[in-house]
């Protein structure tokens, strides 16, 4: 049992109690036992599933690349672009298809009856008739057929479009699910440093050193803590059933990630490099100059009204009186012009509106080439900031873990305060976390430059650079 049998079960029972709303005169007996039969078949199968996924619930291991693979594989909305690009390859098919030769055939069977004289007769007339024609010229099918083509192209380019970002949410989930998981073992310290200093403090309070409050005040950041620690588990379980949502596993599925910590690796390149390689290899700004080559076909296509057709015939006829219709034969060949003379203005109008749509493309080209140049300026500016700050991050870090050191050292020597403390935890934690988000802002920027700039969905996240660099 999987996911596109349920799918299809729910689609059935979707369409019932869709054609019962839109056909009420629909015999209701029979529309009913069908939503019947259709609902009662879901449920089995989702229970089917359920029971498979709770069955199926071992660990998965898994690597960036394979999640991006998972993603291309499984994601929906890919699905639908790839459905798309098939109906544009379809549809160059049926435009070409007014180029080729179309053979007719007709066949009739009469009875026939008159009178002369008084006299009743009756006979039988047979007739084969079998035509072929084919169009000679037509600037009209010419210019429908290279429409067709540069759609289809336009649909490919919308195509690789949705699967860079299908490869970018998997990345994007991919290095969430690290990022929240080191955010528990964050809070999990932070836990573990507040408990050793509420011994200290219970001892130091036992042998008189200190007040009670010191005691109660760790107490509370303790319990702080504890609460920041459950809503960090809350956050990688969260993010876990998210990355298992995109690529296609049950929500329930314990992933392993071969990542257990965020890195940072030097990405060197330009911001020029970047944006030319965008321009130059960018799916979306592909679709939008297909989209200006097929609008400029369609101005020669409401153009092409006002030239003539020219077609080619011929055609074999047999007539007689018996079923095979031999007693006479008959052929042709020949040829048909048409030309629309006078249209009332309708072709002119055509062609105007044509040339409208032909400019409006052109804008929506170089809008999409602006907003490309602007991804791919923001995901490297933000890559440089993130990398900035994952060395301030890092200094904070050691710089609050000795604080810490220090403070509790003088605290446990009796000429540090219980404040000092605490906000020397405080802020180390605070240091951790931002260190955490810091390699997850750069590792998501470097992912997020890769998809502004069109790199390949089959290349991995972070080759990016090598492949811009060597042109």
């Amino acid at each position: 049992m999987n996911t596109k049998i349920m799918t299809v079960a729910a689609m059935l029972a979707a369409y019932a109690c869709t054609v019962g709303a839109a056909a009420p005169q629909t015999d209701t007996v029979k529309l009913v036992h069908f939503q019947e039969k259709a609902t009662a078949q879901a449920a089995m199968m989702t229970k089917a599933y359920k029971n498979q996924a709770q069955t199926n619930s071992q660990s998965v291991s898994i690597t960036l690349p394979q999640s991006i693979a998972l993603a291309l594989q499984n994601n929906r909305t890919l699905h639908q672009s790839q459905w798309d690009y098939e109906a544009a390859i379809a549809q160059v098919g049926v435009a070409t298809s007014g180029r080729n030769p179309v053979v007719t055939y007709n066949y009739s069977a009469n009875h026939t009856g008159n009178e002369v004289n008084g006299v009743s007769k009756t006979g039988n007339a047979f007739s084969h008739q079998l035509g072929v024609g084919v169009s000679v010229f037509n600037r009209a099918l010419d210019a429908q057929i290279e429409a067709a083509k540069y759609s289809r192209d336009g649909s490919g380019a919308a195509l690789t479009e949705a699967a860079q970002t299908a490869k970018l949410t998997a990345a994007t989930n991919y290095l969430s699910l690290i990022m929240s998981r080191n955010k528990v073992n964050v809070a999990e310290q932070t836990v573990c440093d507040y408990e050793e200093h509420l011994k200290n403090a219970n001892l130091q309070y036992q042998v008189g050193i200190v007040s009670k409050s010191d005691v109660l005040a760790t107490n509370t950041r303790l319990a702080n803590a504890k609460t920041a620690l459950v809503e960090a588990k809350n956050a990688a379980n969260l993010a876990e059933a998210k990355f298992n949502n995109h690529v296609g596993l049950p929500v329930s599925t314990p992933i392993v990630t071969a990542d257990k910590e965020l890195s940072y690796a030097p990405y060197g390149i330009s911001l020029e490099s970047a944006k030319s390689y965008g321009v130059a290899h960018r799916g979306a700004i592909v679709q939008a100059a297909m989209a200006v080559k097929a609008a400029e076909e369609n101005v020669d296509l409401a153009d092409a009204s006002d030239i003539p057709v020219v077609k080619a015939n011929a055609s074999r006829r047999m007539n007689g009186a018996h079923w095979a219709g031999n007693d006479s034969k008959d052929w042709s060949v020949g040829a048909t012009l048409s030309w629309n003379v006078w249209d009332g203005g309708q072709s002119k109008a055509n062609v105007s509106a044509a040339k409208a749509k032909l400019e409006k493309a052109k804008e929506a080209y170089a809008q999409t080439i602006d907003t490309v140049e602007l991804q791919v300026q923001e995901a490297y500016l933000n890559l440089k900031a993130a990398e900035q700050k994952i060395k301030s991050t890092h200094a904070a870090v050691e710089a609050g873990q000795e604080d810490f050191r220090i403070k509790t050292l003088r605290y446990r020597s009796g000429v540090g305060t219980n404040v000092d403390v605490l906000d020397a935890e405080t802020s180390l934690a605070t240091a951790r976390n931002n260190y955490v988000d810091a390699l997850y802002n750069y590792n998501l920027s470097i992912a997020t430059l890769e998809k502004a700039m069109g790199i390949p969905v089959d290349s991995a996240v972070g080759t990016g650079v090598n492949i811009v660099n060597q042109g």
